[in-house]
């Protein structure tokens, strides 16, 4: 079996060299592949630096000490500002796979172990080491603490044994209850997360606010609300953006009957916006009140740090719209905002989510915006950013057409259906033409000993790559197109088989084909040919079931035109759940007889 290439390694090359090139010195020597390796290694160890110390790619590139004699360290910086020594180990895996070898952890853990008995004389065989030695001996007796960072562009978690090691030292350099030494290790996904951003969490990091007629609840958790001026609440879309709702349920969905009845409101009766409009709301990681105003009560001035805006997409939406396209006086009107600190909650996270589902119930919210919430969602997106292609999970009034660089969910989940292998694939399949939001359920209706006990788990499965889901969409687009293209040139039945058959037969060269496998974001111009082909081969050999089944009869029309005729509309046959797995089994077992040659992988079980 072959395992997959992940996702994240593909572009991870590119832009370790867009960023340090220049920067990091470079071997002149030994292979050109060896060479490569080193560098991405070396410029790896300085990005951990930048993203974890908060330093400038300048700073991190000088923090390098690999080479020779370097004791398994090959990156060493100090943050004044909080008194933290950083020590990296790192490793570029160039398949996206796997973790550093032990033997090389182990030299890690002894370099370290030096460094903090402050033997300095173990890497005297360093250049870099011993030139920068007497400013890591003064850092490192103001340290407060020392981390040490193993960093590997690969996919997999650091094994037990390895961990051993490092826990070993905390035991022996910690005092109590102390974090003098802690070690955090940082994979494929931790990189890829820094890349996209992922690590700095929804919303803006830094926002001031003031407003009018304030409220101020400090316990349990810390909350400020008031009135904010329509055309503040417009300025904080044009300085942040869509950054500014990220964490929502739902995007600005643009001309709908709400949001026209928003902007009436604005136009007509902007003093009266306040008592119309269900407001905003937000939470934010800690939030400050300006000593000043803490007894003010017709203003208080805030600092919202990590704010996201939770309820009120809409609203923020149509108000920006509105400034955006009005010249005219800025109208007298004022919209409530509640911003919620948590700070104090033990599970943050949850306690966001929480806030999130709750407030948007008074809203009319569809399964679709509850499964854009969803992390898998999320995950396939965040995988496929780097490589240029966007994943439109979220309802907005700025999706693009889908094409060969945009995809939506709509496509994402009846691709995601049609890979289904599991007993409920046909109903599934069905469900596509009569009811395919059912898809997106989260009721559990499956038995406990099953993983995903949903039909949105059963589809979007956590096990499936992005890369595979991507794949799928490609080959859903050529299979709808071919019978698209097929359904133009029949007429009535033959041309509602076209319509309705597609599923079916997608599922089919789900089954025989494997297009959603490959390293390779794109299918290939071989895999192109090969779908489009075998599109219409299967459909052939799919309308010559139904005629074998009764489904549909030749019947001589006047004029020698052949004819044909149902007992049953196509519709209603490829709607059905029993009748779609009757058809499946029965094409499989015509198309078995001359299994097709087709430019797929086919030697794994990737999903």
């Amino acid at each position: 079996m072959t395992a997959e290439i992940p996702v994240e390694i593909l572009e991870l090359p590119k832009k370790l060299r867009a960023i340090f090139t220049g920067k990091l010195a470079e071997a002149v020597s030994g292979k050109p592949q060896d060479r490569e390796t080193n560098f991405l290694s070396r410029a790896l160890a300085a990005y951990a630096i930048h993203k974890l110390a908060g330093c400038s790619f300048e700073e991190a590139a000088e923090s390098i000490v690999d080479g020779g004699g370097d004791g398994g360290i090959d990156a060493i910086f100090y943050v004044a500002s909080n008194a933290t020594l950083f020590a990296v180990q790192s490793k570029y895996l160039t398949n996206g796979r796997g973790e550093p070898e032990l033997k090389e952890v182990g030299s890690f853990k002894a370099g370290l172990e030096n460094l903090l008995q402050g033997k300095f004389e173990n890497f005297k065989l360093n250049s870099e080491w011993q030139k920068r030695r007497p400013e890591i001996e003064v850092q490192l007796k103001k340290a407060g603490q020392v981390r040490a960072i193993l960093v590997y562009s690969g996919i997999n978690l650091v094994s037990d044994d390895r961990l051993s090691l490092f826990e070993d030292l905390r035991q022996r350099f910690c005092s109590g209850e102390d974090n003098y030494f802690e070690f955090q290790s940082c994979n494929l996904t931790t990189v890829h997360g820094w890349l996209i951003g992922a690590d700095i969490g929804p919303g803006v990091p830094q926002l001031e606010l003031k407003l009018l007629k304030p409220g101020w609840v400090t316990k349990p958790y810390e909350t400020v609300f008031g009135l904010l001026p329509l055309k503040d609440l417009a300025d904080l879309y044009a300085q942040h953006g869509k950054r500014l709702v990220v964490a929502n349920i739902r995007a600005y969905k643009g001309s709908t009957d709400v949001n026209t009845q928003i902007l009436t409101t604005i136009q007509k009766e902007p003093h009266h916006f306040f008592y119309l409009n269900n407001g905003l709301t937000a939470y934010c990681e800690r939030l400050e009140v300006n000593n000043l105003d803490r007894a003010n009560a017709e203003f208080k001035r805030i600092t919202a740090y990590g704010l996201a805006i939770v309820n009120g997409a809409q609203t923020l939406g149509s108000v920006a719209e509105f400034f955006n396209q009005t010249l005219a006086s800025t109208p007298d009107g004022n919209v409530l905002i509640k911003v919620i600190s948590l700070q104090r909650c033990e599970d943050d996270r949850a306690f966001a989510e929480t806030i999130t589902r709750s407030t948007n119930f008074q809203n009319q919210i569809g399964l679709r915006d509850f499964v854009a919430q969803d992390e898998q969602q999320a995950r396939i997106a965040n995988q496929l950013l780097l490589s240029g292609i966007t994943y439109h999970y979220k309802d907005d009034v700025d999706t693009p057409t889908p094409d060969e660089t945009n995809f939506t969910l709509d496509e994402a989940t009846t691709a995601s259906a049609c890979l289904a292998r599991s007993s409920d694939c046909d109903d599934f399949c069905a469900r596509i033409l009569v009811n395919r939001r059912s898809l997106w359920s989260m009721d559990e209706i499956y038995p406990p000993e099953n993983l995903s006990r949903s039909r949105y788990a059963q589809v979007f499965r956590a096990d499936r790559s992005a890369r595979a889901v991507w794949r799928a969409v490609q080959a859903q687009r050529l299979v709808i197109k071919a019978m698209q293209d097929s359904g133009r040139s029949s007429t009535r039945v033959r041309k509602a088989f076209f319509e309705n058959a597609r599923w079916l037969v997608l599922m089919v060269i789900f089954i025989k084909l494997y297009p959603e496998r490959g390293d390779d974001l794109n299918l290939t111009v071989d895999e192109v040919m090969a779908v489009s082909q075998r599109t219409i081969e299967f459909a052939e050999e799919l309308w010559t079931v139904c005629e074998a089944k009764g489904y549909v009869s030749r019947q001589s029309a006047a004029g020698s035109v052949e004819g044909f005729e149902q007992t049953r509309h196509f519709r209603s046959i490829f709607s059905s759940a029993a009748d779609c797995q009757q058809l499946r089994g029965a094409l499989l077992a015509k198309l078995a007889q001359t299994p097709p040659q087709v430019p797929f992988s086919t030697d794994s079980d990737l999903l």
